[in-house]
């Protein structure tokens, strides 16, 4: 069954595509604000084998997530140590605010992304 209102995919179409959303989140706590994006197909695959890196874990995982998601600000290693010294229920707010723009329920884990 097609939708004539529905056109056909095509190579030429494909880079005229939406990109990824972003969104606004509100931290309440501190009266402040970020920027975050949803990640792609190709950010995905490449989130998912941090984890085949020798000596890389879940939190070296969650580390890049927050660089590729959270735009503004842009963060860094020592940015995201100085975050990770603050509230543990606001950061983890963060990631579900991350899973939940990327469609993920749940916690920010890495077993989710993986092929």
């Amino acid at each position: 069954m097609t939708n004539k209102n529905i056109k056909r995919l095509t190579a030429d179409s494909i880079s005229s595509l939406p990109n990824v959303p972003e969104q606004e989140f509100i931290i309440q706590e501190w009266g402040v604000s970020i920027k975050l994006k949803g990640i792609s197909k190709q950010m995905q695959i490449n989130l998912g084998r941090i984890l085949d890196d020798e000596g890389k874990d879940a939190f070296d995982y969650q580390k890049e997530l927050l660089k590729t998601c959270v735009i503004d600000p842009e963060l860094d290693d020592d940015l995201i140590n100085e975050l990770y010294n603050k509230d543990s229920n606001i950061v983890d707010r963060i990631f579900l605010a991350i899973n939940e723009l990327n469609g993920i329920g749940g916690s920010a884990d890495a077993d989710e992304f993986q092929d």
